[in-house]
C-alpha cells in the first residue's frame, strides 16, 4: 500500500498552464506558434454568427485554481504545447461506467471532469467544463507555463 500511496506525498506537478473555453465548429481561434500564443483569423461564412465566446484561462496548479485572463496578458508566457508537461504530467478526462457489474451497459469518457495524471499518481483537478465532448465550451488544453 505505501507503494502506492507514497509517490503522492513527494511527486507534485509544478508546471501550471493555458486552457481556453469555447469556439466553435470552424475551429481553434488561438495556438502556440514557437512558444507564444497566437490568435487565429477564422474565416466564417457570411451567414454564420459565432455561438460560443472563447474565453483563456491560467490554472494554477498548486492551489487547483483558474483565473480568466486577457489576451495581453496570455502573450506574457512561454508555453510548451505538447500533451505532457515539462514535469512528466498530462491532463487526462475521467471515466465513468453505467451499470452494474457485470451487466455494464456503457463505458466512456466523462467529458465534465478532468485529471492531471503521472508518475503514477491522478488528482482530480477543479476545472468547470462544458460538460460533455459535442459542447464548444469544453477544455482544450493551449500549453504547459514554462515562464
Amino acid at each position: 500500500a505505501g507503494s502506492i500511496y507514497l509517490p503522492g506525498l513527494f511527486i507534485k506537478p509544478a508546471n501550471d498552464f493555458l486552457y481556453v473555453t469555447g469556439g466553435d465548429y470552424y475551429g481553434s481561434v488561438y495556438s502556440i506558434f514557437k512558444g507564444r500564443i497566437i490568435k487565429n483569423d477564422i474565416e466564417y461564412p457570411e451567414y454564420y454568427v459565432p455561438k460560443n465566446k472563447t474565453r483563456l484561462y491560467v490554472h494554477n496548479i498548486t492551489e487547483d485554481k483558474s483565473r480568466e485572463i486577457p489576451l495581453e496578458e496570455a502573450r506574457e508566457f512561454i508555453l510548451d504545447p505538447g500533451p505532457m508537461s515539462p514535469d512528466g504530467f498530462e491532463i487526462v478526462y475521467g471515466s465513468r461506467n453505467e451499470g452494474i457489474f457485470p451487466f455494464v451497459f456503457f463505458s466512456g469518457k466523462d467529458y465534465s471532469t478532468l485529471y492531471i495524471k503521472g508518475h503514477n499518481i491522478s488528482k482530480k483537478l477543479n476545472i468547470q467544463t462544458g460538460g460533455n465532448y459535442y459542447s464548444y465550451d469544453k477544455f482544450h488544453l493551449l500549453g504547459w507555463i514554462i515562464e
